[in-house]
């Protein structure tokens, strides 16, 4: 878990641009103090800074869930051929 600052600083991105990423669903964010979150970057297929008028934020996030649903579809078939 890092702190806003720390998991900017490791994305190079600014720190409200993470809040808002954190809105979307591209990082995870956890509450703590009632005041802060604290932030959980994904170990692999890190987001990256992107034009947000030609890519959109949310175009970005359901791009990213869709990859994802492919990928435990494929996972699943994989475990069902070699049974």
């Amino acid at each position: 878990m890092l702190t806003k600052k720390e998991a900017a600083a490791r994305l190079n991105i600014h720190e409200q641009t993470l809040v808002r990423w954190a809105e979307c669903g591209l990082v995870r964010s956890h509450a703590y103090n009632g005041h802060h979150d604290l932030y959980e970057l994904p170990e692999a297929d890190l987001p990256q800074k992107h034009c947000s008028r030609w890519d959109t934020l949310v175009d970005r996030v359901a791009a990213r869930e869709h990859a994802t649903a492919e990928t435990k579809t494929l996972t699943r078939d994989n475990k069902d051929d070699a049974v």
